[in-house]
């Protein structure tokens, strides 16, 4: 009997447990560890790209991208003048010598890496100076040229930046130094193309444009904001022959 009477007992407080069961707060989230973070990212001031293509004029070459001769260490030798007449038998100037050119020209491809900052791309030059004293300043050019099509990531670039423009054609052997493009305030990366030519205009034309057009225009291929240059003077035929050099400097600066 006194067994039975535990057995019972211990039963009924099993039933009392569970009919009135413990209530669990449901938890939704949890802290853990917390502390700050940190990186540094460097400033750049550089060319991430700066390629010089020597183009053969009297192959026609234009394009940098798929003619032409990677140019490295740089240098710019326009090769042996060559002279130009004029072949319009219309033109009032015909079979009259127009000025000298060179067998070669050049294409600077350039990328700026400022970290974000503003900048802007110049060129200097010494005056190319030989037998005959010196080449003219004018002579020697420098034509800024911007494409829509040129790619960063297999993307085209499409138009210049808000804010971003470029230099007019200049003499690339100035007394000071010439404007190849100014970017905008945020320091966007473009790539941006230089030509170096000793050349002249077509006959009866105005000298020089852009070589290729495209730039700054509200599209591609609209010729935008085409500059000329007055200022250019011919190598004429009285010059002394022999070899004139001087140099070529492209600089990045913040501005």
């Amino acid at each position: 009997m006194f067994k039975k009477i535990m057995v019972t007992v211990a039963v009924a407080a099993l039933l009392s447990m569970s009919a009135a069961p413990l209530a669990w707060a449901q938890q939704t989230s949890a802290a853990g560890p917390t502390g700050s973070a940190k990186a540094n990212v460097p400033s750049h001031l550089e060319f991430s790209m700066d390629t010089v293509k020597k183009m053969d004029s009297t192959q026609g070459e234009t394009d940098p991208w798929n003619q032409g001769v990677a140019v490295d260490p740089p240098e710019f030798d326009f090769g042996v003048l060559r002279e130009v007449y004029d072949t319009n038998p219309t033109s009032q100037t015909y079979g009259q010598f127009l000025y000298m050119k060179g067998k070669f020209y050049y294409y600077v491809l350039l990328i700026a890496s400022t970290s974000g900052r503003r900048y802007k791309i110049t060129e200097t030059g010494t005056q190319l100076t030989g037998p005959g004293g010196a080449l003219a300043r004018e002579s020697v050019l420098l034509v800024p040229d911007y494409q829509w099509v040129d790619t960063l990531g297999g993307i085209a670039q499409g138009a210049p930046p808000t804010g971003a423009y470029l230099g007019p054609v200049a003499s690339a052997t100035p007394l000071s130094e010439s404007l190849v493009y100014q970017s905008d305030i945020n320091g966007q990366g473009r790539i941006v193309r230089a030509i170096v030519a000793i050349t002249g205009p077509p006959a009866g034309a105005q000298y020089p444009f852009n070589y290729s057009l495209g730039y700054n225009g509200p599209s591609p291929g609209t010729g935008g904001s085409q500059q000329f240059y007055t200022q250019w003077k011919p190598v004429p035929l009285s010059q002394k022959g022999g070899d004139y050099t001087g140099s070529v400097t492209f600089t990045l600066v913040l501005n």
